[in-house]
């Protein structure tokens, strides 16, 4: 669901406007007149919800889901009908269901938001920093020149935000640091194409960052599309790092600069990423994992496990690949004459 400290809710509006201009179908006319109020993820949709299933991997969160609409392709109407979730049908549902979320909500700005921000008496706050309407600065926080925090943003107590950070759609714990440059909270990478073209994928989700987490200099991390996009306490990040949007990162992991987390991956505990690791979206990876660096991830890691490589596979496999390519590449002893080598 929505948090309106960030975004305004522009429903509820009928499923008849909701499809006006889409190549969008009902199973029946008499559902246009049924009522929505917000976008929701598809496993946690309420009643007055519109969400979208694009692929039959994405079925067993329609189980939970309780949503009153759902974009979806002819083939999975069935199933989305046989959970009494009126299926709007689409050749382009992740697409549909972007343009549809912008008409039921939209991100408050900067420029729109008015009101005071709080912030502590402790706090240190450099004059050319820009602080939006709303935002919370907690005891202690130091914030450098040039940081823009977007509004209703939280920063907990003994917190530093470096220069030229921005900030926006995010909860910062207590006694973080954001080195310079970091961007947290801007929407993801995130793009669809229907019948009218290439389409920005809309994110209305947030960063909610725990206690004690350090965030190299130009790092960027992503809020969620619907939802959060998550980094848990004591998590340490190196410069050049790249989290996208719905990931969540478990408790004291350690990333290297360069790494590369595409959307939505569930990374466990006390995970360890060697520099410029990259990970595909959707992975999950469990607790005291070990990535070596420069190892591409295309599969899912159980815990305990080190892998390593492109594609990345467990590290005796891999180290048995590359010796096997070392003996490959290696040029065959000549012998003499006499049959001696």
């Amino acid at each position: 669901m929505l948090d309106e400290r960030f975004f305004t809710k522009l429903g509820p509006i009928s499923i008849a406007d909701l499809i006006m201009g889409l190549e969008a179908t009902l199973p029946d006319p008499k559902f246009l007149d049924e009522m929505i109020e917000c976008i929701s993820e598809l496993s946690h949709a309420k009643p007055g919800a519109v969400t979208f299933l694009s692929s039959r991997k994405a079925l067993p969160a329609l189980k939970s889901s309780k949503a009153t609409a759902c974009f979806t392709t002819e083939k999975l109407a069935g199933d989305v009908g046989a959970r009494h979730i009126i299926p709007i049908i689409s050749r382009t549902p992740r697409a549909h269901f972007a343009r549809a979320a912008l008409k039921l909500a939209s991100k408050k700005s900067l420029a729109q938001e008015t009101g005071a921000a709080r912030i502590a008496k402790t706090a240190s706050v450099h004059a050319s920093a820009v602080i939006g309407a709303g935002a919370v600065i907690g005891e202690q926080v130091q914030i450098a020149p040039n940081v823009v925090i977007g509004p209703y943003v939280t920063i907990g107590a003994g917190s530093q935000i470096g220069p030229n950070v921005s900030l926006e759609c995010a909860q910062i714990g207590t006694h973080c640091v954001i080195k310079a440059g970091a961007v947290i909270g801007g929407r993801g990478f995130g793009v669809d194409r229907d019948d009218s073209g290439l389409i920005d994928i809309p994110h209305f989700g947030r960063v909610l960052i725990g206690n004690h987490v350090s965030i190299g200099a130009n790092s960027c991390i992503d809020r969620g599309q619907i939802g959060d996009t998550v980094l848990r306490d004591e998590v340490k990040i190196d410069n050049l790092v790249q989290i996208a949007h719905n990931v969540i990162l478990g408790e004291g992991c350690m990333l290297a600069g360069h790494t590369g987390i595409s959307g939505s991956c569930r990374i466990g505990n006390n995970v360890v990423m060697g520099g410029g690791v990259g990970l595909a979206d959707h992975l999950v990876i469990g607790d005291n994992v070990q990535i070596a660096a420069r190892s591409g991830v295309m599969h899912n890691i159980p815990s305990g496990e080190i892998w390593g490589g492109m594609p990345a596979q467990p590290i005796k496999e891999f180290m048995r690949v590359v010796a096997a390519t070392r003996k490959l590449g290696k040029k065959p002893r000549r012998r003499s004459k006499s049959g001696a080598s």
